[in-house]
């Protein structure tokens, strides 16, 4: 069955299906500028039954857009007001369709104002109409020597098609012979890494520990730590801004010195360090010879140097 776009369709066509009566109503919906109305699922159901029992009845869209808007009597109909459902409009204006004959059932509807006709009597108007102004060309038939070449060029291309199983393993064979192809090279088994060596430790660590220290022995942070105790409260914004810096200077210059230390060479001495890391790794020297505990060597480094 021909089919055609649903702008497409004919106002002046009965539909005969459920295909035909939805392509109906658009064209329906669209010349009475319901595009953008907004149905619930049961508010869609009724105006779908009514639309169907008019077009039962003969009634085309145009029929319907004539019928809403006048009466059989010529009368004109009242507008559609603002908080007015679709459902409603449809059943109010198309009230006065029906047959208010004493012979007439309830269910009888008068003559539609404008005749339909149905779809394959439209269509072929249309073709017939397209024949007279030359505008349609019926498809002529392929002879047989058209029908062998159109046989030959379908059986060249099915020939073409490659097979996805054989297009996998040429895949495989391809890859396996370009492995087959590389040299042999001689695995080479890198060497032992040298043993770390005890001398650059303790400056590791001489180095960290006394850029760590930055942070508790800063004068701004001790007096910040003693007015809170003696006030017991808690730092205000400013003097948690102080602490907050003090403590990333500290870690900025931690980073520092790790990573000076980590650069170091065995043949360092520790002339180059600093008077604070100095002190820490002689203490670290003297707590390995001397072989103290680990809290005791903790408590060596933080106490205060001597005088």
């Amino acid at each position: 069955m021909v089919r055609i776009p649903d702008r497409e369709w004919p106002a002046t066509v009965v539909p005969g299906d459920a295909h035909e009566r939805a392509q109906a109503t658009g064209v329906l919906f669209r010349r009475l500028g319901w595009v953008t109305e907004r149905l619930t699922r049961d508010e869609r159901d009724d105006v779908e039954r009514q639309l169907e029992f008019w077009y039962a009845n003969g009634y085309c869209p145009d029929a319907l857009l004539i019928a809403v808007s006048v009466l059989p009597g010529g009368e004109r109909q009242r507008p559609r007001t603002a908080g007015e459902r679709p459902g409603d409009f449809l059943r109010s204006r198309l009230n006065g369709w029906f047959d208010d004959g004493p012979a007439a059932s309830m269910n009888e509807v008068r003559e539609p104002p404008r005749p339909g006709q149905t779809f394959e009597a439209w269509f072929a108007q249309r073709r017939k109409q397209a024949l007279d102004e030359g505008g349609y060309r019926r498809p002529s038939r392929l002879t047989g020597v058209g029908e062998r070449a159109r046989a030959q060029a379908r059986e060249i291309a099915a020939g073409r098609r490659p097979d996805p199983v054989a297009r996998v393993r040429e895949s495989e064979r391809r890859r396996a012979a370009a492995l087959d192809s590389l040299p042999a090279t001689p695995i080479v088994t890198p060497p032992p890494a040298a043993p770390a060596t005890t001398r650059s430790t303790p400056r590791m660590v001489a180095s960290f520990a006394g850029r760590q220290a930055i942070a508790a022995h800063s004068p701004a942070v001790r007096r910040i730590v003693v007015r809170l105790r003696e006030e017991r409260r808690g730092p205000t914004p400013a003097e948690l801004a102080v602490l907050r810096n003090a403590v990333r200077d500290a870690h900025h210059h931690a980073g520092l010195g790790t990573l000076a230390a980590a650069s170091a060479e065995v043949s360092d001495t520790t002339a180059e360090l600093s008077p604070e890391a100095g002190r820490i790794h002689a203490l670290l020297a003297h707590a390995t010879d001397d072989r103290l505990p680990v809290d005791a060597t903790v408590r060596l480094l933080l106490a205060d140097p001597a005088p």
